[in-house]
């Protein structure tokens, strides 16, 4: 497969991006279902000068599709900002690195100003604050739904009324893919799942996980309470699978176990010139199915050539970036 990966990076401020494609590229690609914004990193070899110096101007945006050639090509794995940007010098190599923020300026920026009057529903509150964060919304037409007898009123950070609409209607919200994302706490996306097993990509075996992480929870100020939680779940290894986001379901098919399970984190690692192209995931279980209910945006699944021929969700049915993509005229790299 060294010679079938496939790429196509587009970077930059509307009519001013560049799409690159030909150059050695290596990135890291880390998603969590958390509400702090996903992190990651991209490096490029040999950009032209004049074009590092346009691409590390900052608020620019990044798009990332990657995938294989004789399979459904390059889809959609990363969309966002670029945080930061810098050029060091290799030997005879000039490395531009990009480190990138899923959400990082939206969450940073918003702030609202929201009231509403009595009886109003948690769906119109959601809408309300992805317009104000300039963020598509994906919510399952299923979600729980909450209303406020006596109205609301907020304002402060978008963050701080996600929280408290999200924490009273028993969702979660993150953004993946520069989509606002919200779904049922521990539940699963209605995105089209995949089946990951030894024919469709998986490497080596699925890993029993088990960690127990520390937090503390103020009783008041000045005072904290140590709280362990557990988490159970699996770690499983693929081939690239661009198209998986936390939240999506997969079944999984291994020596080890078989079932249903929710992604929450997964980590698309892959460099063009040496090393293999990967995902890989940490699955929670019991993740239960939702069926074939539509999500009301971004959820439509298409038919795809993914990896072993399942159902793949194309980039374009995950986001639709009005701008870059679009505008996005060539220039020499």
């Amino acid at each position: 497969m060294l010679f079938d990966r496939v790429y196509r990076l587009l970077i930059g401020k509307g009519k001013a991006g560049v799409e690159i494609t030909g150059l050695r590229i290596n990135f890291s690609i880390q998603k969590t279902a958390d509400k702090n914004p996903n992190t990651n990193k991209i490096q490029v070899w040999n950009l032209l000068s004049t074009t590092r110096k346009q691409l590390e101007q900052p608020d620019t945006r990044c798009l990332l599709y990657a995938g294989y050639a004789e399979d459904a090509g390059p889809l959609m794995m990363f969309s966002g900002g670029v945080t930061h940007a810098w050029t060091k010098f290799d030997g005879p190599n000039v490395v531009t690195e990009f480190e990138l923020g899923d959400g990082t300026q939206e969450i940073r920026d918003s702030v609202v100003s929201l009231s509403y009057g009595k009886g109003v529903k948690s769906t119109q509150i959601l809408n309300d604050v992805s317009g104000k964060m300039g963020l598509p919304l994906t919510l399952a037409s299923n979600a729980p739904e909450r209303q406020w007898q006596n109205g609301l009123s907020h304002h402060g950070s978008a963050r701080s009324l996600l929280d408290k609409v999200t924490k009273g209607t028993k969702l979660e919200w993150s953004i993946q893919n520069g989509n606002l994302q919200v779904i049922e706490k521990g539940m699963v996306t209605t995105r089209q799942g995949i089946q990951i097993d030894a024919d469709s990509g998986m490497i080596g075996y699925a890993e029993r996980e088990r960690e127990t992480k520390a937090e503390t929870k103020p009783k008041k100020k000045g005072d904290g309470k140590a709280i362990e939680k557990d988490w159970n779940g699996w770690k499983v290894k693929t081939l690239l699978m661009p198209m998986l986001n936390p939240g999506d379901r997969v079944l999984l098919k291994s020596r080890a176990v078989e079932g249903i399970f929710r992604i929450e984190e997964l980590t698309h690692t892959g460099d063009n010139w040496d090393g293999d192209w990967q995902t890989e995931l940490k699955l929670v279980d019991p993740a239960k199915p939702l069926g074939k209910k539509k999500s009301t945006k971004g959820g439509k699944a298409t038919r795809g050539s993914g990896s072993g021929g399942h159902d793949n969700v194309s980039p374009d049915d995950i986001i639709e970036e009005e701008d870059l993509d679009n505008q996005m005229v060539k220039l020499d790299v």
